[in-house]
């Protein structure tokens, strides 16, 4: 079964190259940069971090793995300035820095995706958006089509988590969790669990699968009737692969921004630059995530690996 898989066309112009030419440049790829990164997203921006201190050994970027509520909590009160979520800033988050009067830059990096886990002995590949909501909530209580699956265990994200928010928002729309549905702090800990535990379900950001992706089943999403545009049949179930998302199709898809409340020309500037550049792109691209600022073209593929 084909899928699309995105590569970065003709590089742009390099942002830190423009910036090079400006007065303070020499700032921009020298100091200590502290982030508070969502976790969901953490494993694509530390290597992020790594490859802007491997072509600039001047500069350290000092990322440290939150949940994007504790993220936006210390942009908020200014006890960081520059923090990376895989989600926009919530209403109230924004209505506290409108209140504030605090001046803040907001950077879309990359766009990733939740993607729907299962242990790898489970045969379901596919499922409807309807029933995601219907095992989430606690209406389907076992595996559709999997009498041996048993009862489903659910695993969830805690509820400071951009994962846990952006199903709610996407899924759930207001509804609550169902109240069998365990609650796992941190990506790594709930993928463990679900790859030990035959009948469980979970939902993590495509960053925490590149590498892992065959350890599990990742599950199809379809939304009946619908077609994802006119060259796609109605009711198509699609993967979190890259090519699916940066069309569209798959229909979990959040941003990743950067949010930065610091005024001075240095080396946040030079970092949000550096990842919205070729390499930066680059980089965001081989974590499994889809590049937004630079040229990308489609390579048609026959696998359907979360790439």
């Amino acid at each position: 079964m084909k899928h699309t898989l995105l590569v970065l066309g003709a590089l742009a112009a390099l942002l830190l190259g423009g910036c090079s030419r400006e007065p303070g440049s020499s700032k921009l790829t020298v100091g200590v940069l502290k982030i508070d990164c969502d976790q969901a997203v953490y494993p694509a921006l530390s290597l992020v971090a790594a490859e802007f201190h491997s072509q600039y050994p001047d500069a350290r970027i000092e990322v440290r793995s939150v949940e994007a509520r504790e993220a936006t909590a210390n942009f908020v009160n200014d006890s960081v300035h520059v923090i990376v979520i895989a989600r926009s800033l919530n209403a109230e988050e924004r209505n506290v820095l409108a209140a504030t009067k605090t001046w803040f830059e907001e950077y879309h990096v990359a766009q990733s995706a939740l993607a729907v886990i299962a242990n790898k002995d489970n045969p379901t590949k596919e499922l409807r958006v309807g029933q995601l909501d219907s095992i989430l909530t606690g209406s389907i209580t076992a595996w559709p089509g999997w009498r041996p699956g048993g009862n489903l265990d659910i695993v969830v994200g805690g509820v400071n988590s951009s994962t846990n928010e952006v199903l709610r928002a996407l899924v759930l729309k207001g509804k609550k969790f169902a109240l069998s549905a365990s609650v796992i702090e941190g990506s790594g800990d709930l993928m463990e669990h679900v790859r030990a535990t035959r009948n469980s379900i979970g939902v993590v950001n495509v960053a925490w699968l590149k590498g892992a992706d065959q350890d599990y089943q990742v599950i199809g999403l379809s939304r009946p009737g619908v077609a994802a545009d006119s060259t796609q049949p109605v009711g198509k179930a699609y993967t979190p692969v890259q090519g699916y998302v940066y069309k569209g199709y798959y229909p979990l898809s959040t941003p990743v921004y950067i949010y930065s409340r610091e005024l001075n020309r240095d080396i946040a500037l030079g970092f949000i630059s550096f990842a919205n550049s070729s390499p930066g792109q680059k980089v965001f691209m081989n974590s499994g995530l889809v590049p937004v600022t630079q040229p990308v073209r489609i390579i048609q593929l026959t696998s359907e690996q979360v790439k």
